[in-house]
C-alpha cells in the first residue's frame, strides 16, 4: 500500500514538475524580451545624447556662444604663484623657474 502511495506521488510530481518549470521559463523569457527592448531603447537614447553633446561641444558652437556673450580672446594672461605670492605675465620666466 505504501509503495502504491509513493508511486502515485512520484507520478503526480513527474507530471506537475515539467508544467511548473515550463511556466517559470516562459515568465523568464518574457522578462528577458522586455529587458532586450529596454536595452535597445537605452542604446538609442545614449547615441542621440552623444550626438547632441558633440554638437553642443563643437569649437565652432562654443566660439559662437562666446561672441554672443561678448567674450573674446584674452588680451593678456597673468599667472599667480601661491607659494611666493608673485604674479607674472605670459612669457615671464621669473615664476617656477621658467
Amino acid at each position: 500500500m505504501l509503495a502504491l502511495v509513493f508511486a502515485t506521488v512520484l507520478l503526480g510530481a513527474s507530471i506537475v514538475a515539467p508544467v511548473l518549470i515550463n511556466s517559470a521559463a516562459t515568465g523568464l523569457e518574457t522578462e528577458v524580451g522586455r529587458m532586450e527592448i529596454q536595452q535597445k531603447t537605452l542604446a538609442a537614447d545614449t547615441a542621440a545624447l552623444s550626438a547632441q553633446i558633440s554638437a553642443l561641444a563643437s569649437p565652432e558652437r562654443v566660439s559662437e556662444q562666446a561672441v554672443r556673450l561678448g567674450l573674446g580672446p584674452a588680451q593678456s594672461v597673468r599667472y599667480f604663484e601661491l607659494e611666493t605670492g608673485m604674479a607674472a605675465t605670459e612669457g615671464d620666466t621669473t615664476i617656477a623657474g621658467r
